[in-house]
């Protein structure tokens, strides 16, 4: 999709009318049930806005249009946006209610965020707003999972609505879980965390250090806190160290 062109003939027409067959909607009726039986808490999640225009458009296409062509982000945003309550409802509607729902956007990466607090301000989180409204509507919490450095986006998140926020990817600028919760504790539930290159290091003193200090730290500020790394598990840890991690956030983890 290089460009407005592309998407107005050949992309946006195809998002404008209902079609069922986008939906699997026995397939996820019996997967519903079979986690709700099995006592899990069930989600439906799905990329949004965001991490769509990068997959459609190219991270190219997609920054200069940011900043060039802001009437194209605004159009976009709202087909996809309506394109997701018409789904989401129907989904709702026909397969059943989950617990709750996760959106998948990674805004930033290691250093900050991709663009601007002011872009995403303006142009991304109106949307965001609203389908978190949306969703609340349903009576559907709503986690947002953002990889990368989040910290100059915490107030946005917040005021959007999230009910939770994951990862907190230790080794990206200013991601300081302690911090979050310091800041908003009271709004957010917090998933994951816990930095993976220490479980990565295989060494139980380390691993121990970690865990503790960050499950006491986060409930000396009452914190409401899902055990989980801050980001995928690698081979290169190993199962008992995992296992390990585990032990001690079970000692740790009473209020």
């Amino acid at each position: 999709m290089a460009n407005r062109e592309i998407w107005t003939r050949d992309y946006r027409p195809k998002l404008l009318p209902f079609d069922p067959e986008r939906l699997k909607i026995e397939e996820t009726r019996k997967d519903l049930r079979e986690a709700a039986d099995a006592g899990r808490w069930t989600h439906y999640g799905h990329l949004f806005i965001w991490e769509l225009m990068r997959q459609s458009m190219g991270d190219v296409v997609m920054y200069e249009s940011l900043l060039l062509d802001p009437d194209w982000i605004h159009d976009f945003a709202r087909i996809y946006t309506d394109f997701f309550k018409t789904y989401f409802s129907c989904l709702i509607e026909q397969a059943g209610k989950p617990d709750g729902i996760w959106l998948y956007e990674d805004m930033g990466y290691k250093n900050g965020l991709f663009t601007s607090p002011k872009v995403l301000e303006k142009l991304i989180f109106p949307y965001y707003r609203e389908l978190v409204s949306w969703f609340h509507e349903q009576g559907l919490p709503v986690i947002l999972h953002s990889c990368g450095s989040t910290v100059d986006a915490l107030d946005l998140i917040v005021e959007a609505g999230f009910d939770g926020l994951n990862p907190m990817e230790r080794k990206a600028r200013g991601n300081d879980p302690l911090e979050f919760a310091r800041r908003y504790g009271e709004k957010l539930v917090f998933v994951g965390g816990l930095d993976a290159r220490v479980f990565e290091s295989n060494d139980r003193a380390r691993i121990e250090q970690e865990v503790s200090s960050y499950i006491d730290g986060m409930k000396g500020r009452g914190a409401r806190l899902v055990f989980a790394s801050d980001h995928s598990i690698s081979p290169n840890t190993r199962y008992a160290s995992y296992q390990w991690a585990l032990e001690v956030y079970r000692k740790h983890m009473a209020y």
